[in-house]
């Protein structure tokens, strides 16, 4: 009897010892509701076109009208019915940043009868310095018929350099570095990548690219607007490629700054 009795004494103690440690265990963390992970990324959505609007409002007082429009139109092309406050705003501040752009460009019309053709391109500051470069004019200078002659002349000698990339049987490539037969191979592998990546397509965009040299191409992107019987175009970003990391940049118009986006 005496064993017995000692045996159900140690299973008591066992037992009580075995709850009390049970007890002492850390409460589980229950794992994240559906709702919560819902409230925190309609947050984050919210902070984010927040910061868009804001930046928007930032080149709007920096006088950057066709950066501010850009930002604003890429904005709006979001799904914003959950957001009607920062949707009213950024509607509001674009058709006043777009009357002031067209009372701008009615003035340029109506002051160069023989500047009113390629408004996209002399807005470029890509193209812009590539015609100073080959011309030693400013491309706002240029009339519609220098400016028509140097684009076709341009396009030209993209075709002689295509056509010479076909003929091309031997390339190298590295792991570190690649390379490429001409500028014009460089160009459009990074305008490629970039439209892809950045998913810019959009009829209503032209993008003007430019090889600065082995490392980096320049990408504009603008986005041509038609109002009031004039046309001129935003800028709905300036990005450059890196041809060795294949990482993608993009200016902060404000600070002048790049940083990387893909």
């Amino acid at each position: 009897m005496k064993k017995w009795t000692r045996l159900v004494t140690f299973l008591t103690i066992g037992a009580t010892l075995a709850a009390c440690s049970d007890n002492a265990q850390e409460p589980e963390v229950e794992p994240e509701t559906e709702q919560a992970k819902t409230t925190e990324t309609e947050a984050t959505v919210n902070n984010d076109y927040q910061t868009r609007l804001d930046q928007a409002k930032a080149q709007y007082d920096a006088s950057k009208l066709d950066e501010a429009a850009g930002t604003l139109s890429l904005l709006l092309k979001e799904d914003l019915a959950d957001y009607p406050d920062i949707q009213s705003e950024a509607e509001t501040l674009l058709e006043e940043v777009n009357l002031t752009q067209a009372e701008q460009a009615k003035k340029v019309a109506g002051t160069s009868s023989d500047k009113i053709e390629y408004q996209t391109e002399r807005q470029s500051s890509v193209l812009g310095e590539e015609y100073l470069a080959a011309t030693g004019k400013s491309i706002e200078d240029a009339t519609d018929e220098e400016l028509g002659n140097w684009l076709a002349e341009k396009e030209k000698k993209a075709e002689t350099e295509t056509n010479s990339e076909e003929t091309t049987t031997e390339k190298t490539e590295t792991k570190e570095q690649k390379t490429f037969a001409s500028d014009k191979e460089a160009e459009d592998y990074a305008f490629n990548q970039s439209v892809d990546r950045l998913k810019l397509n959009n009829e209503n965009y032209s993008i003007f690219v430019d090889r600065t040299d082995d490392q980096w191409v320049s990408i504009e992107v603008r986005e041509t607007v038609k109002q009031d019987g004039v046309e001129w175009s935003n800028l709905i970003g300036l990005y450059r490629y890196d041809l060795q990391t294949d990482s993608i940049e993009k200016m902060d118009s404000v600070t002048g700054e790049y940083q990387t986006v893909e």
